[in-house]
């Protein structure tokens, strides 16, 4: 019994000792090992780096866009054009967009994010350097409508990207950010073309795009990496032995018909809160575009210089908006403040905000026709501007968390639906005007964005209460 005693007492001291820690460690490694969130791979420090990369190249589309906008007239003048094609450049630029969007989306979804990334990058940069060498003005409407069909796939990976790494509770955050950075880039381009074309001409406008295009690209290439989750789960698993929570959510992506995405627009689930976005996009673009041309006659009479020093506010106000819609879009969700377990509850405090979109197109159409003074022009920048920035975090993340392995491509169908729709409009603009004026042109666009808010919380406020009931939820 000694012996007997003497022995289990020994493997008991064995057991114990500090020579069996590093088994136990293993084991306790291994077990955080399976639990690891794809979410959670990289640091907040990593996160919040990547989200600002991404944020500037995303802003790279409204920067590329706007920043030859105060220098129309001097375009007009050298190219010796009309201003209907001088407007017809900036709306091919949209509508190339609107139609490479589904196919990079496709692309993006299928091969990941970043080579596919990597090269639109490169040849949007060449296209670039079309525009500056440009001598007419088709010639040049050709090469802004390639720049289009390039810059869309930026804008589709950043988005697609921001659902790679971030859990859907932070998710309208990171939009947000994303979206101030995409909507403020109006101001520092207004101002930079501006001054650059008051200087030194129109062609030195696309000098400073260049310059700032390589640099970002430099950027995205040594420090972004893929992001895509199907390859971020098998390098983690081949590579690591590492087989994160997510493994058996995410499927083998698959190559699709690149049209296949325009169903998500007919989706029920869906199709409410895109004519939300699209109506607001049009008005904040023709806001922008037809902002330059028209206030540089009388009674207004602004230099170029000045002119993009005036939509300063405008900005600041895109930007809150983002950033703040963002952050509402979040905290909705939280158990603290959360008003229902439906999804679209996100979207609702940026549909609110959204009401100001439409009174501030009225304002500003109107201060537009009977030449009121600039400060009124500009609140009705400044609301539309809010309005705009706080409505879309919450509809972007609702749309990739709902569709998450197809984040690209779900954006890029409401890229291209936003983008085109905004083309047609700014290419019909300058006929509409001359027919029914500002006034009347701006206050239709307000209607239809305030008729877009309206079905969209009848909507939502229909599967609030059906989630309340417990007999109808089989409705949902």
């Amino acid at each position: 019994m000694t012996l007997v005693s003497d022995q289990e007492q020994e493997n008991t001291d064995i057991a114990s000792s500090p020579t069996s820690m590093p088994e136990k460690e293993v084991c306790k490694d291994a077990e955080e090992k399976k639990v690891l969130s794809i979410y959670d791979i990289h640091t907040k420090f990593k996160k919040n780096l990547l989200l600002v990369i991404l944020g500037l190249l995303g802003s790279l589309s409204v920067f590329d866009e706007a920043v030859y906008a105060p220098a129309l007239p001097s375009l007009i003048r050298d190219l010796i054009t009309t201003k209907t094609l001088a407007l017809m450049s900036i709306s091919v630029y949209l509508f190339g967009i609107s139609l490479s969007s589904l196919i990079w989306g496709m692309l993006l979804d299928y091969y990941g994010r970043k080579w596919i990334t990597t090269f639109g990058f490169v040849a949007f940069i060449l296209t670039l350097v079309g525009c500056y060498f440009s001598s007419n003005i088709y010639m040049f409407i050709i090469f802004r409508a390639l720049q289009g069909c390039l810059i869309s796939v930026i804008l589709a990976a950043g988005q697609g990207t921001i659902a790679d790494i971030y859990h859907p509770d932070e998710r309208g955050t990171a939009y947000g950010i994303f979206f101030a950075f995409y909507f403020a880039a109006v101001f520092p381009a207004s101002i930079i073309g501006g001054k650059l074309a008051e200087n030194y001409g129109w062609r030195s406008v696309f000098i400073s795009v260049i310059i700032i295009s390589v640099v970002m690209f430099i950027s995205y290439v040594l420090v972004v990496p893929e992001t895509h989750q199907y390859q971020v789960i098998c390098m983690y698993q081949n590579q690591k032995n590492i087989t994160l929570l997510e493994s058996e959510q995410v499927s083998p992506p698959k190559l699709i018909n690149p049209y296949v995405p325009l169903l998500y627009l007919g989706d029920r689930t869906v199709v409410p809160y895109v004519f939300v976005l699209v109506s607001g996009f049009v008005i904040v673009n023709c806001g922008v575009v037809l902002f330059p041309p028209d206030v540089s006659k009388p009674p207004y009479s602004y230099r170029e210089g000045t002119i993009g020093m005036l939509l300063l506010p405008y900005s600041i106000a895109i930007l809150l908006g983002s950033v703040i819609g963002g952050r509402l879009s979040d905290l909705v969700t939280k158990k603290s403040f959360q008003l229902s377990t439906i999804l679209e509850v996100r979207i609702v405090p940026g549909l609110i905000l959204c009401i100001l979109v439409s009174i501030g197109s009225i304002i500003y159409g109107w201060t537009i026709q009977f030449h009121v003074h600039v400060s009124v022009l500009i609140l009705g920048q400044v609301l539309y501007g809010f309005g705009q920035g706080a409505s879309r975090p919450g509809v972007l993340s609702y749309y990739t968390i709902q569709y998450q392995e197809h984040a690209a491509s779900i954006n890029s169908a409401n890229n291209l639906l936003q983008q085109l729709t905004t083309s047609i409009v700014i290419a019909l603009a300058g006929k509409i005007i001359l027919v029914i004026d500002n006034g009347w042109f701006f206050t239709v666009l307000a209607i239809c964005n305030l008729l877009a808010v309206i079905v969209a919380a009848i909507v939502i406020h229909r599967k609030f209460r059906l989630s309340t009931n417990p007999e109808k939820k089989t409705l949902l």
